[in-house]
């Protein structure tokens, strides 16, 4: 019993000095605390956090400022149809269309045939559909892409850079909606009635009232096919170089409303008019106007058709007073022809050298450029 009293006892008094121990560093704590705080050094801690937090928080601003800018210039960088949004120069100049307001409604028409695309790869179809919208360009833009090429004669690294895609992207964009654009812009431009374009017959014509279309050839330019007999049925021996040859047929106001398939540049008019289906087309009655080389009087005549086409000479040493008269008078008029030729040239992809890659899109190119250009104001007035 001695024993557990010492030991019991013994404990007690630990338990004590432990106590007193940590009373007495409480209290040296408290009073070094209070010592701090009356010192001010608190204050001055909570001086430098604050500081520290205002300085950060300068240098986040300054940075979300500098990320600003860059996105900015990046937009500016980077092309969308925000480009030429409300400016008529812009879009006349980037995708020959005559306003922003023709662009939005040609685009607006298109865009439900648009939405249901299958993106094409030359002569492939592709039904990764999604690949082209992985690149997050929009329609919009990519028809704006497609129109640019056409009108600008931009090369495809350029517009590829120009809006962020890869040229394997921009090569499925263009050959989908060239094939799109082609198919509609038919559809809206069908070939007129002989009492539509009478009811619209320039004054121009008043010599010749009965004017159903003005036809003519006009011939694009293409890289050297690789193969011998290609190379010989493209060669023009009027153009000294390989060319595709195409028919178009022009009513007296100046639109375009008939455009064949291209063919080889040794191809002659005769030829071209007989296999291009534009005969097809000729009714009773009908007075075509070409020039002298359209030796297609006997085909014209098998449908009861007539054609307008200059004086020559033939056996004559001269031309009579009422020959050289006509000849002024369809030169004159031939020369609104030439202005719808010039205008369809403007697109400057046809004023180059077309490469051998859109050999397989020539001709819808062609006919998309000479429909686009129906959408311009005319080139004759009704009224003239």
């Amino acid at each position: 019993m001695q024993t557990n009293y010492v030991v019991t006892k013994g404990r007690h008094l630990q338990c004590a000095k432990r106590q007193q121990m940590l009373s007495s560093t409480e209290k040296e704590v408290q009073t070094n605390l209070d010592e701090q705080h009356s010192s001010g050094e608190f204050r001055e801690i909570g001086t430098m956090t604050d500081n520290n937090l205002t300085t950060e928080i300068n240098t986040l601003k300054a940075e979300n400022e500098s990320l600003r800018d860059e996105v900015e210039e990046l937009k500016t960088r980077q092309w969308s149809s925000e480009k030429i949004s409300g400016d008529d120069k812009a879009t006349q100049f980037y995708t020959g269309l005559p306003t922003f307001a023709v662009f939005m409604w040609l685009f607006r028409y298109l865009e439900p045939k648009a939405n249901r695309l299958t993106y094409w790869n030359g002569e492939k179809k592709t039904a990764e559909r999604q690949r082209c919208r992985s690149q997050k360009l929009s329609l919009i833009d990519q028809f704006l892409s497609v129109l640019m090429r056409l009108k600008v004669g931009l090369f495809v690294k350029d517009i590829a850079d120009r809006f962020g895609i890869s040229l394997g992207t921009y090569s499925k964009i263009f050959n989908t909606w060239i094939i799109l654009l082609q198919k509609e812009l038919v559809i809206l431009n069908p070939y007129p009635s002989k009492a539509l374009v009478q009811r619209f017959l320039p004054a121009a014509f008043k010599k010749y009232p009965n004017t159903r279309i003005v036809i003519d050839c006009t011939e694009v330019f293409i890289e050297k096919p690789s193969t011998l007999p290609a190379q010989n049925e493209t060669f023009s021996n009027y153009k000294h170089h390989n060319t595709l040859k195409f028919l178009v047929g022009i009513s007296p106001g100046g639109l375009f409303t008939f455009v064949s398939k291209g063919r080889g540049g040794r191809v002659s008019d005769r030829e071209i008019v007989k296999g291009s289906g534009f005969l097809d087309l000729i009714k009773n009655g009908d007075n075509i106007m070409a020039d002298k080389g359209f030796t297609i009087e006997d085909l014209l005549n098998e449908r009861s058709a007539f054609r307008n086409i200059p004086p020559f000479l033939g056996q004559n040493s001269q031309f009579s007073e009422n020959q050289i008269q006509q000849t002024r008078d369809i030169a004159e008029v031939r020369i609104h022809v030439g202005r719808a030729i010039g205008r369809l040239m403007n697109f400057h992809i046809l004023d180059g050298v077309l490469p051998l890659s859109l050999n397989h899109c020539v001709s819808d190119i062609f006919s998309v450029c000479a429909y686009l250009t129906n959408l311009s104001p005319p080139i004759v007035p009704t009224n003239m």
